[in-house]
């Protein structure tokens, strides 16, 4: 009879332990999300300077954004010269691509994921001014999404954590 009573016990701490972090998971990929996005726009600005004044080709630049940005927004930039580097496919192919596999280490929004999608048809295919225009242009979009992320995270990242340790107490008590 006591080790049923520790079983129970263990497995109750189990689903509200469960629970718990399942919450501050989503909360943290909330108060991530602001992170990513305001780092990719300092990405995308020392992008548009490579273009625009040091002439560098675009897998060049792209490497020493991968150098100098912050992980893992740093992947994005990486996965994108390596592909140009292959040769086999254009910087559009390259630059979704690339977007397509940030799902995997980014959280981003698919509003976040059009805009860098929409800036890779640009890229490295047309002259300095329409480029860095481009580069302004998904900057100031992404600033707008950063915007929208940071009134999310102030109000969703706490609820988020409190529900998950609410739905595990609630699941133990329906459980019992």
């Amino acid at each position: 009879m006591n080790e049923l009573l520790f079983f129970r016990a263990v497995l109750c701490l189990v689903i509200i332990g469960g629970s718990g972090f399942t919450g501050w998971v989503l909360g943290w990929s909330i108060r991530e999300r602001p992170r990513q996005l305001a780092s990719l726009q300092v990405a995308l600005s020392r992008l548009e300077t490579e273009i625009g004044y040091s002439m560098a080709f675009l897998p060049e630049a792209l490497l020493e954004l991968a150098r100098i940005t912050l992980p893992p927004v740093n992947r994005l930039f990486a996965d994108v010269a390596g592909l140009l580097k292959q040769g086999d496919m254009s910087s559009e192919a390259a630059w979704k691509q690339a977007v397509n596999r940030a799902r995997q280490y980014l959280v981003l929004t698919w509003d976040d994921e059009q805009i860098l999608l929409g800036l890779g048809g640009s890229l490295g295919i047309s002259h300095r001014e329409d480029q860095t225009r481009h580069l302004l242009l998904a900057r100031e979009r992404l600033r707008q999404q950063e915007v929208a992320a940071e009134t999310a995270k102030r109000q969703l990242a706490r609820l988020y954590n409190a529900l998950g340790w609410a739905a595990g107490m609630a699941l133990v008590l329906m459980l019992a």
